[in-house]
């Protein structure tokens, strides 16, 4: 397993759901724009209201994602790791872990991998530990085979 290759994709990822919000975020405001008061006053402003929510959720969406590629960003994909910690490729029992961000499945290759943060519940039971030892979560144990 390559971490710099995997680190790549994750990056890759993040900055185009950034650029997919930017342009969802650029349709909203267009259609706010575009829409013209009718006679239907109370319709009018009822779509006009959804569409600020809309837009308050995109950017939402924005910054939470902009904050996970700026995490991402920090690590250093070539760093090789004994224990986990942020950065580490855990390959346990019952599949591959990347530390690094709140991202979720995503395949590469042939193999389907988990990049998870530090924070989440297993990131925080596998953080400090090393090949060969355990770690549980909601019942499930997790054996650690190798950090990279």
């Amino acid at each position: 397993m390559k971490k710099p290759e995997l680190h790549a994709l994750c990056t890759a990822l993040l900055e185009q759901k950034l650029s997919d919000l930017a342009k969802s975020i650029q349709d909203v405001r267009e259609s706010v724009a575009s829409d013209t008061k009718s006679s239907m006053g109370d319709k009018y402003e009822t779509a006009r209201e959804m569409a600020q929510q809309e837009l308050g959720k995109l950017q939402q969406q924005e910054a939470i994602t902009r904050q996970l590629l700026l995490g991402l960003k920090t690590l250093d994909a070539n760093k090789v790791c004994n224990n986990v910690t942020a950065g580490a490729l855990v390959k346990t029992d019952k599949m591959w872990f990347y530390l690094a961000a709140g991202i979720g499945k995503v395949e590469m290759g042939q193999e389907n991998m988990m990049v998870i943060s530090m924070q989440s519940p297993l990131g925080r039971a596998l953080n400090g530990k090393s090949a060969g030892e355990t770690a549980q979560v909601n019942g499930v144990i997790y054996r650690i085979l190798e950090v990279v």
